[in-house]
């Protein structure tokens, strides 16, 4: 079978809607490029959306996480709705972005942050970590730990948030350093966090489900020999005792861990990893919403968010968001019109 069938084959089981957006994606491994040169290709790739509709609704400040015994100050963003029916103190979401641990930052990911403050009335705080290969774990897991840290201390009145109404949330490789910083802060008594939203994220480093191995088409903007390459510029001089906060699903018990939202696409390699661990949260009793696209691959719902199954993942994690951030809020769904609108 030459390489333009398997491609036609894959492209049937992809939503037609995001066909297009599949068959523009270069292939940015076709000239063996060094981890260095992946990372500057990958940053290219991150546009700035300029079609934004949440952009205007919210403020924007950047602030500096001091210096820790294991991390240098760290730069965050914090993202607050401009118009709130309270006054009082806002619930908090600290997100952290995407990039396969070596690529991405804040600027990257303001869309999906301005969506969430507004459309589930939170502050939501997006963290600058160290990247690999230049920092390998755990350079930029400590910044983000770091930083809920921080959250829970001086800054919550710095910004004005309700720690006791905190989230942790990410996307991708995002979504594995919130796994791990939720994991860490149950195991050590260190901040009490209400929800965790892991969208498509990263959870093993390990490749051996069947969809790691499957999934092989490059256009499915992250694949199987991407990951591998990233892994290793991740992961140096590591021990197993800390491989369950770099890569959580290696974790053997579950511990008291909060509600919990996790979303995979049905053509990317993160799925079963990703339905393997809520499995686990299920059986282990943590409340846990697991969404699957079909039809979709790697980081399509933000690619293309228009195509109404993005539309739909993008709905269901604000939804869940909202209903642990306002559960005991006396709020009408009018507070949420631009939710709706858009």
């Amino acid at each position: 079978m030459t390489k333009q069938d398997q491609q036609a084959i894959f492209e049937r089981s992809i939503d037609p809607q995001l066909l297009e957006s599949l068959r523009n994606t270069p292939n940015i491994l076709n000239d063996n490029p060094s981890l260095l040169e992946i990372q500057s290709r990958l940053n290219q790739s991150f546009e700035e959306d300029s079609s934004n509709p949440f952009a205007a609704h919210v403020s924007m400040a950047d602030w500096i996480v001091p210096a820790t015994e294991t991390t240098e100050a760290v730069s965050i963003r914090c993202y607050t709705p401009k118009i709130t029916p309270q006054h009082k103190p806002l619930p908090v979401l600290l997100w952290i972005h995407g990039g396969g641990f070596i690529a991405g930052n804040v600027p990257s990911d303001d869309p999906i942050c301005q969506r969430f403050a507004v459309q589930c009335n939170c502050a939501v705080i997006s963290v600058e970590y160290r990247l690999a290969p230049q920092n390998p774990f755990p350079a930029g897991f400590n910044d983000c730990y770091a930083a809920l840290q921080w959250l829970a201390g001086d800054g919550a009145l710095k910004l004005n948030i309700n720690i006791d109404n905190l989230a942790v949330g990410g996307g991708s490789a995002g979504g594995c350093l919130a796994a791990g910083i939720v994991l860490k802060a149950c195991e050590t008594g260190g901040p009490k966090i209400k929800h965790q939203l892991l969208m498509v994220p990263v959870l093993d480093d390990r490749h051996q489900t069947p969809s790691s191995k499957d999934i092989i088409d490059y256009r499915v903007t992250w694949n199987r020999e991407l990951s591998l390459l990233a892994w290793n510029g991740y992961l140096k001089n590591i021990s197993e005792e800390e491989s369950r906060y770099f890569a959580p699903a290696r974790v053997k018990v579950i511990p008291n861990l909060p509600s919990t939202f996790i979303s995979v696409e049905e053509q990317d390699l993160l799925r079963d990893e990703g339905i393997i661990y809520a499995q686990r949260l299920m059986q282990s009793g943590i409340t846990t919403e697991l969404h699957v696209y079909p039809g979709t691959f790697h980081g399509s719902f933000l690619i293309e968010s228009d195509a109404d199954v993005s539309r739909q993942h993008l709905a269901d994690a604000v939804n869940s968001l909202r209903r642990s951030l306002h559960k005991n809020d006396d709020l009408t769904d009018d507070t949420f019109q631009l939710a709706s609108n858009d």
